[in-house]
């Protein structure tokens, strides 16, 4: 037998090298890869992948009565109907109410609008300014790959689109849908496309879908 390490002769019976040390069984050292190798392999390896934000589950709203109620944590926009503020905010509890920020009166709500503005046309499409109308009242602005939950109160309402003037584009109008929110119509989504168009008006459109669609709701 010899040894591993100085490839001298160990005689049987022996449980270590005479000549360097080295005890009977080691493993052969591993000898170090080249420059070139070490550089193959960083080649071959995968890179790290940047951890993917979670997307947020689409939640079927639940009826309270013929009031709407959503779990914690969602976000929504209300148009407070006393002092009239547009506001975002952030479900805390589990009653109906939905309280406004500025005067913190609460209101139920009847259902549900989801909106979803599509990162479609030019890159002039997605610094377009674009407002919510419903029922001739503006209810903010959505951006570019936004998306919105807004909760309107149970009766019917107009939506629509309007984008804010931007050189060199003069305001749009979008088609607008007529709505019945209710309690068997509590949860209706629509997504916005923006149709460039070369030197005119980009065009504004509006599209039912289903509320599945409507991502990070």
């Amino acid at each position: 037998m010899n040894c591993v390490k100085c490839g001298s002769v160990i005689a049987e019976g022996n449980n270590f090298c005479m000549i360097c040390g080295t005890p009977v069984g080691t493993s052969a050292p591993q000898a170090a890869p080249a420059p070139a190798e070490q550089a193959a392999y960083q080649q071959a390896a995968p890179a790290p992948q940047a951890p993917e934000t979670p997307a947020i589950p689409y939640y079927q709203p639940v009826m309270d009565g013929a009031n709407i109620t959503l779990p914690l944590s969602r976000k929504f926009r209300i148009r407070c109907p006393d002092c009239g503020l547009v506001a975002d905010d952030i479900k805390r509890d589990q009653t109906v109410g939905f309280p406004c920020p500025s005067c913190h009166k609460a209101y139920a709500y009847g259902g549900q609008l989801l909106l979803y503005r599509m990162g479609n046309g030019m890159p002039s499409c997605a610094m377009l300014p674009v407002d919510i109308i419903i029922d001739g009242v503006v209810y903010g602005e959505i951006s570019n790959r936004e998306s919105i939950r807004i909760m309107l109160p149970s009766g019917t309402h107009i939506i629509g689109m309007r984008s804010r003037p931007a050189w060199p584009y003069s305001p749009n109008v979008s088609n607008q849908f007529q709505i019945v929110v209710g309690p068997q119509s509590c949860n209706l989504a629509f997504k916005l496309s923006i149709v460039y168009r070369y030197m005119a008006t980009n065009g504004l459109e509006l599209a039912e879908c289903a509320p599945q669609e409507i991502p990070d709701i």
